[in-house]
């Protein structure tokens, strides 16, 4: 977070906690899910959150809190965290940041986030869900672009190997498949992660498919591997859609129905 100027903008850092029944790491005891806005508080943190050691290695402790970044209404970033290993593996970038101490031992918390959460496995349903979210002020989407499926034809798995040792992060990745076929036609929900190889699901129309599986599509620092027969049409077919939403306001969430 060393790049974020918290005194510019609507900055606020919204926590979940991740531990079902532990709780030796839960930063506040009043709340376990709380929002975080004081300019002050948030430049407090940044100060003492300091990361010795960016490594692109993905730790196997668990995490103790999802933080999302939020900008006004929008999430615009993602970090998992775990304290006592001392980790934060932010999901933008693909990168693991190691940190000594507790920086949010000192944190103020008095704010409450409110979260609720949706599921359906029908395409229509979940079109519904997604459109009287985006609709409502106040309401942070979490998957709110990955909820972009919901107007592809169809998803594939795919898998993506770096060349030479090239690592490229998550991020850089979707930048170059949003500029050679555009960025809302396409996402790719990354569900793998490692040194050299990164896979999940890309959602797309068959054209794209077709010209990924044709090897039209050329890249210059990893090899793209999709199966020809992964395809898997949205038409006629069930979904999985499970998303929770957080607010500030539990008033204003539970209107969301």
């Amino acid at each position: 977070m060393s790049d974020i100027d918290f005194l510019k903008n609507e900055y606020k850092l919204v926590f979940t906690h991740e531990r079902a029944y532990d709780t030796i790491n839960q930063i506040s005891h009043t709340f376990k899910d709380f929002v975080i806005s004081d300019k002050k508080e948030l430049i407090e943190l940044q100060n003492n959150w300091i990361a010795t050691e960016e490594t692109d290695e993905l730790m196997e402790c668990g995490y103790d809190y999802s933080i999302y970044l939020i900008n006004k209404d929008s999430i615009i970033g993602k970090m998992y965290v775990n304290i006592s290993c001392g980790f934060v593996f932010a999901s933008g970038i693909g990168k693991t940041c190691v940190f000594e101490g507790n920086p949010f031992k000192k944190l103020k918390v008095d704010k409450p986030i409110y979260r609720k959460c949706f599921s359906s496995n029908s395409i229509e349903e979940a079109r519904k869900i997604h459109h009287k979210i985006i609709a409502k002020q106040g309401v942070y989407y979490p998957l709110k672009k990955l909820n972009n499926w919901i107007h592809f034809e169809g998803k594939a798995y795919i898998n993506i190997k770096t060349k030479n040792d090239s690592l490229k992060s998550c991020q850089d990745i979707t930048n170059d498949f949003d500029e050679k076929f555009g960025k809302l036609k396409q996402y790719i929900d990354f569900r793998g992660f490692s040194k050299d190889n990164y896979s999940g699901w890309i959602y797309c129309n068959k054209t794209i498919f077709d010209d990924l599986i044709s090897n039209k599509s050329e890249w210059e620092n990893y090899d793209v591997n999709i199966k020809i027969d992964s395809w898997n049409s949205f038409t006629g077919q069930k979904i999985d859609f499970i998303v929770c939403v957080f607010s500030e306001s539990n008033k204003k969430i539970q209107k969301i129905n």
